[in-house]
């Protein structure tokens, strides 16, 4: 029988690969934001080397790309191999000569130790069951003065609990195996493994959907659609549904989702 960690990987890669066509393609996105919020705050200056975990299509390795100039590197890595492409046809599209991408395990890094300045991560650590396994190949490619810094879901926009009724009444019969991680949990397993100086801070975004037809395409241009394809109930009618409810929410300047997000960073021990 294949691993449980096997199986949850594959069910990622697959998701994800049939996600990537559309992915920060459509409807308004909260990965573009918090891009540049990572790479600025995680003190990406000229000439740093810059590890993108579970890069999808460069919005944090491109910004954090620009900021390193042509006297660093950044390198992008997904397990996703669409995504890949992608990430490849958003480097080129940016005349950027210092940023390149490649398939790789985030728990299995393809670099020697202190490989990098910076390790980032946007929105990912929830893919993986194995959060110190994750972190402890971050904290082994790191230079002995080399930085961590992480952003994450933390907590969902209780104006949307609606949404996440429908879709349970419709019963989907599939998830990722992925795990919501606390900031305290993210903070301890990183003190644990060596990091200092571990700080968080929350941080909060508004996205507005024009109509209904934009969100349902939004939803299916990313790790959500996994769920929505497993849907037991009739697809047609929960669309539907989720169709008329929107409409009733809709205002003339649209309708709001806030994503609430932590931003975690730490430093190797004894760096300053």
């Amino acid at each position: 029988m294949r691993p449980i960690a096997e199986e949850s990987k594959t069910k990622v890669t697959a998701v994800y690969d049939a996600a990537a066509a559309t992915y920060n393609r459509v409807g308004p996105s909260f990965f573009l934001h918090f891009g540049k919020l990572l790479a600025a705050e995680s003190g990406v200056t000229r000439g740093l080397r810059i590890l993108d975990v579970a890069t999808g299509t460069g919005a944090v390795l491109i910004p954090a790309a620009q900021l390193a100039s042509d006297e660093g590197r950044a390198v992008g890595i997904d397990i996703s191999t669409a995504m890949i492409r992608r990430a490849q046809g958003e480097v080129e599209d940016s005349g950027l000569n210092n940023a390149t991408v490649l398939v790789a395990d985030a728990e299995s890094l393809p670099f020697p130790e202190s490989s990098f300045d910076r390790v980032l991560c946007s929105f990912a650590i929830f893919l993986f069951s194995n959060l110190s396994g994750l972190l402890s190949e971050c904290h082994r490619v790191l230079d002995s003065t080399g930085r961590i810094a992480l952003v994450y879901a933390a907590g969902e926009d209780p104006d949307w609990n609606w949404y996440e009724q429908l879709k349970s009444r419709y019963a989907p019969a599939a998830d990722l195996g992925t795990t919501i991680y606390s900031p305290q949990h993210v903070e301890s397993t990183l003190k644990q493994l060596g990091f200092a100086n571990v700080e968080t801070r929350l941080e909060s975004h508004s996205l507005v959907f024009s109509d209904a037809s934009e969100f349902w395409g939004w939803s299916w241009s990313h790790g959500d659609r996994w769920v929505l394809q497993s849907l037991t109930g009739n697809h047609i009618a929960f669309k539907q549904e989720l169709f008329e409810e929107v409409a009733k929410r809709t205002t003339a300047n649209g309708l709001a989702y806030r994503v609430f997000a932590a931003i975690t960073m730490g430093t190797k021990r004894g760096a300053g």
